[in-house]
């Protein structure tokens, strides 16, 4: 024992000893807490080693002493300690604490024994009130600083009603603590505290004033931590603390309201819009009773604000605090009707008297942000102003002058404002969860009193008001009022009761408003009819289908039929006109008249396709009017058009219904088109396409229309099968097989001409073959795998690789075949040497003729997306293969393939996801990474022999694929990329550079946006190639690109790399300030004004 305690003087000793080096010194407390976690020595061992130093006259030593003695305590967290050692400890520390050099060592003892012990009553006082009366913060380090805070903190965990017994001593000392703290990792603590304090301590009311100056001198928080510490503090941090000191108690609203007040007031705007953040909150913390003897005093505030402050940011910002104040009020009523009693005074005033001023409409705005804040403030606000506008209204219509119509229009416009703010207002209160729910549900529109006055009002306006701002003003005003809910209503009641009673307005009115706006669809005046459609989307929005189909889809259908027909008796008249009498003056006014007519008729029928697709693309209404897309369908897809005119009649119409279906991705109503209207389709497009096929030996415009028919139905049936479950897709693709590929119309129950055998499109000699593309797109879009369907695969196979027949049928055959294959679940059964020998055989061989070559190319190339995208092992040899075809002598075939690259990674409409396409994660990243060392090293092999045009097809090659891969992986291959872009910058604009050109400048402008340094060293040969593009090339969109990048580079590259250049340039892009196009000369200016700007 003897040699342990020689041991322990020793480590005492190179510890204490403040001339020890630092590695003595770890040594030696680290041998100490061994030996006592080992229990080979006490910690009685350790205070008699002590003792000298302890009683040392020199303050050093004694501070060490002490720091060992709490160096134990706080590292040693289960030491074992009987409460006679524990109180003797506290006794130890409360005398040591008068030892001004010790004060940091102790305050970290006791911070050890708090911790980890509890010392018995009253130890816990005499500690603090030591604390308090012997320590001053400022010999303090911000550590020790800490510590006190801290064992305020544990004291309140383990001995609340210890420290509340000191009562108004214990806040003397507390707030001597966090006076003039500037560490934010002090502040943030005492910050957080501070709450716990006011809570817990009743003492802290006669100390208010004090404690809110001490905290509202950190207001606003200004911090900027240390960027390289995630760790670190935030300035949000400190500022939701400090929010909550300002919010923990109601009593600090005397104090901290004008506070806030007078921070508004600040000339800095982020000190104004920090403040009127934490007003909110703290109203809402305090509650409104707190706030009552200071709302003139914050209404007087943003009232100003808001009337003439210049910042948007400040204006908006007062709006937003006039909304969340008047919600927060909500919970008291006398609170709330007192603060909108003199906002409501105020805004009426400014209405009436300014009515045409900047004034008036932030005064609406105002009552706008007041009404949709809750039920309440809604019902006090509307039941003050509704009288008040009517009657204000009333005056102004008696009085017919400009400036009397524009204060007018102002005022309905104010009505539309507040007829959308309690809608806001009524709808939020529905999804607010009170106690008492019945009461919720019985809640009645504040607008019920007011809602036959104002239906009065603006119908009147819409019908008799000569003023076209009225007018579309009275019709937002109209849909917004139809759609005001009566009440809510949050149990499940029949349907008839919730489609019948749900509004403010009867069925009646209702009806009587969808007619006016229907009216409207055809007017001369745009705004009003945009208006109108807008507004009757809005009610199809909120309506039940089945209201909109007694009036609004018949209604437009039956204009859409009478547009068509004025149409097509416009354009007989105007051929009978010109065959009775072609020299008569008269006719020759007439035929003027019709053709004005005809186009008039045009107009008025886009404008009703365009209101019944928008309003189609309303899920629940398209459901309900696919029987009418469906007779639309049959009246225009038929054997002989009247005319011309007739013709493009009906192209608008199948464009609008294919524009309907694209928009819809309901599995529902797509199920329901595929039952009712796909195969009648599909039955029409057949006999259009029988007449065109008879007809096209002595009339090419049967063809023709027959195309133009087959753009928008296919579309249509794209959408169809796209958006149909695999359930509904079995039967749709087992009749379509039957029909194209067996020739069995019976399916569509279509019966055949006579003279018609069978149809069967995919035999060689077949005239049908235009019906393929209807075919390929049901297979592109089925999500079925199709593989083990031989006969399918042999039929699509045939068709792509056929020279005669058009390109667009070859490339449908060949995409629907490459979704085939993509969906084939045996992917082991597709290998290389299949596409070896049926394929790259043909292409690469020199007897074959280019036609032939180019459609085996394209049906290769969709084959290598299909496995690409799939995973496919084999798709890096079919990648190379093609990458070698850009080799190939003939130029038009390498050309060909180096654009292929393009299609590999682009997104097309067969191939994804919509489609049941499998797509493997990351395969763009992945066969970037294989395939374009491949394209590298060809470019580099074909450029060290001087084959030119071989080598800018591999660049095109290039660019296709950099076009398509993410920016991370470009900027992984950074060095091999820079090279290549800037060789590609040097092509000439010619068609087959163009392409080229363009990929590049797209990809430099990404990359400059991400490391603009890395171009420093190319800046010598970039400038040029770019001022040579935006001046010399004869695509307009090529300059505008090369100018942006010229502008990005000013930005993005330091002043003294660019300076060099700077005056060529500014002289050398001159002549772009007069192309011919608008857009290359307003970024040229904007180029030659960054450049000129160029400073340190």
């Amino acid at each position: 024992m003897t040699s342990v305690n020689t041991e322990l003087n020793k480590w005492i000793e190179g510890y204490a000893n403040p001339q020890s080096e630092e590695s003595v010194k770890t040594n030696a407390i680290n041998m100490v807490l061994l030996y006592m976690k080992s229990n080979k020595i006490d910690l009685q061992d350790v205070v008699e080693g002590l003792g000298d130093y302890l009683k040392n006259k020199d303050s050093i030593l004694r501070a060490r002493g002490t720091l060992l003695l709490s160096e134990i305590l706080c590292r040693l967290p289960d030491l074992p300690l009987n409460q006679d050692q524990v109180h003797f400890l506290a006794m130890f520390y409360c005398d040591r604490l008068q030892d001004f050099a010790c004060s940091s060592e102790v305050v970290k003892g006791i911070t050890g024994l708090i911790t980890n012990h509890t010392p018995d009553y009253p130890d816990n006082q005499k500690l603090l009130r030591n604390i308090f009366s012997e320590v001053h913060p400022t010999s303090l380090t911000q550590a020790h600083r800490k510590m006190v805070l801290q064992i305020i903190d544990i004291m309140f965990n383990k001995c609340l009603s210890e420290i509340q017994e000191l009562k108004n001593d214990f806040m003397v000392g507390y707030l001597q603590f966090i006076d003039n703290e500037k560490d934010p990792r002090n502040l943030i603590f005492s910050f957080r505290l501070l709450p716990k304090v006011i809570y817990n301590i009743p003492e802290h009311k006669h100390f208010l004033e004090s404690l809110f100056e001490i905290i509202s001198c950190y207001f606003p928080i200004s911090f900027n931590p240390k960027g390289n510490d995630p760790n670190s503090i935030t300035k949000d941090d400190l500022s939701n603390a400090l929010l909550n000191c300002f919010s923990c108690t109601p009593l600090l609203a005397e104090h901290s309201i004008p506070f806030l007040i007078d921070k508004i007031c600040s000339n800095l705007i982020e000190t104004k819009i920090e403040a009127l953040k934490t007003l909110v909150y703290c109203c809402d913390r305090y509650g409104g009773y707190a706030v009552l003897p200071f709302l003139e005093e914050i209404w007087s505030t943003l009232r100003t604000l808001i009337l003439t402050h210049k910042n948007t940011t400040v204006i908006e910002e007062s709006k937003k605090t006039i909304f969340y104040l008047t919600r927060s009020f909500t919970k008291e009523r006398k609170v709330l009707e007192s603060f909108l009693s003199i906002m409501i005074k105020e805004c009426l005033h400014h209405i009436k008297s300014s009515q045409d001023s900047k004034i008036a409409i932030y005064c609406a705005s105002i009552l706008y942000q007041s009404v949709s804040a809750s039920l309440l403030s809604s019902k006090i606000i509307l039941i003050h102003i509704f009288p008040n506008l009517l009657n204000f209204l009333s005056e102004l219509q008696k009085q017919d002058t400009v400036q009397k119509v524009n204060e007018q229009n102002s005022v309905i416009a104010l009505f539309n404002d507040l007829l959308k703010a309690n809608s806001i207002a009524f709808e939020m209160h529905s999804t607010i969860k009170n106690n008492d729910a019945i009461d919720q549900q019985k809640e009645q529109n504040p607008l019920e009193p007011f809602v036959d006055q104002l239906f009065q009002l603006f119908s009147d306006l819409l019908l008799l008001n000569p003023s076209s701002s009225i007018r579309s003003n009275s019709i937002e005003c109209l849909s917004n009022l139809y759609i005001s809910k009566k009440t809510h209503n949050n149990d499940d009641e029949d349907s008839e009761h919730s489609t019948t009673d749900k509004f403010l307005l009867d069925l009646e009115k209702r009806q009587t408003i969808i007619r006016s706006l229907v009216s409207l669809l055809n007017s001369s005046d745009n705004t009003l009819r945009h208006k109108s459609l807008e507004s009757l989307f809005t009610i199809a929005s909120n309506e039940d289908p089945s209201v909109l189909n007694l009036y609004v889809i018949p209604t437009l259908l039956q204009m859409i039929n009478r547009s068509s027909c004025n149409i097509s008796t416009n354009s007989n008249k105007n051929n009978n006109n010109n065959s009775e009498n072609k020299e008569d003056e008269k006719n020759e006014k007439n035929n003027e008249d019709i053709i004005s007519d005809n186009s008039s008729g045009n107009d008025d029928l886009k404008h009703y396709l365009e209101a019944f697709t928008k309003l189609c693309t309303h899920q629940p209404l398209l459901e309900s009017v696919i029987p009418q897309i469906q007779v639309l369908l049959q009246h225009n897809i038929k054997e002989t058009y009247q005319s011309n005119h007739d013709f493009e009649k009906s192209i608008l119409i199948l464009q609008s219904i294919s524009l309907i279906l694209e928009k819809s991705t309901n599995i529902k109503s797509m199920t329901i088109c595929s039952k009712s209207i796909l195969f009648p389709l599909i039955k029409g497009l057949y006999k259009q396409e029988l007449i065109s096929s008879s007809d096209n030996s002595s009339n090419n415009s049967s063809s023709s229309r027959f195309n133009q028919i087959l753009t928008p139905t296919l579309k249509m049936i794209h959408s169809i099968v796209e958006n149909i479950s695999i359930e509904s897709q079995e039967p749709v693709l087992e009749k379509s097989i039957k029909l194209f590929l067996n020739g069995d119309t019976s399916v569509i129950g279509y019966q055949l001409p006579t003279d018609t055998t069978t149809i069967k499109p995919f035999e060689k000699s077949s005239p049908h073959k235009y019906l393929i593309p209807i075919f390929t797109t049901i297979i592109s879009q089925s999500k079925l795998d199709l593989s083990t369907n031989q006969e399918l695969k042999q039929a699509l196979y045939d068709m792509s690789l056929d020279a005669i027949v058009d390109d667009s049928i070859t490339i449908s055959c060949a995409k629907a075949y490459s979704s085939v294959i993509n969906k084939q679940k045996q992917q082991d059964q597709i290998d290389f040497d299949f596409f070896n020998d049926n394929l790259l055989k043909v292409i690469n061989d020199t007897t074959s003729p280019l036609t032939l070559k180019l459609r085996y190319l394209d049906f290769f190339t969709w084959c290598t997306k299909a496995l690409l995208t799939n995973g496919n092992p084999i798709n890096i040899q079919l990648g190379s293969s093609l990458a070698e075809i850009i080799s190939n002598e003939n130029v038009e075939l390498s050309y060909h393939a180096s654009k292929s690259f393009a299609i590999l990674l682009s997104e097309t409409d067969v191939l994804n996801e919509k489609s049941g396409s499998i797509i493997r994660i990351l395969f763009e990243q992945k066969f970037f990474t294989l395939m374009f060392p491949i394209l590298l090293e060809s470019f580099k092999s074909s450029k060290s022999k001087e084959l030119q045009t071989i080598s800018s097809h591999y660049l095109i090659a290039i660019s296709n694929l950099l076009k398509h891969v993410p920016k991370e992986i470009l900027l992984g291959e950074l060095n091999e990329i820079l090279p290549i872009v800037m060789q590609s910058l040097k092509s000439s604009d010619n068609n087959d550079q163009v392409q080229l050109l363009d990929s590049s400048l797209q990809t430099l402008t990404m990359l400059i946006n991400e490391t603009p340094s890395s171009f420093i060293p190319y800046l010598d040969s970039l400038i040029p190639s770019l001022i040579k593009i935006s001046t010399k090339s004869s695509k307009y969109n090529l300059k505008k690109s090369a100018l942006e990048i010229l502008t990005l580079l000013s930005k993005s590259i330091p002043f003294v790399n660019l300076f060099p250049h700077k005056i060529q340039v500014i002289t050398d892009v001159i002549p772009c300030l007069d192309d011919k196009k608008r857009i290359v000369r307003r970024e040229a200016q904007k180029c030659r004004n960054s450049w000129y700007i160029l400073q340190k």
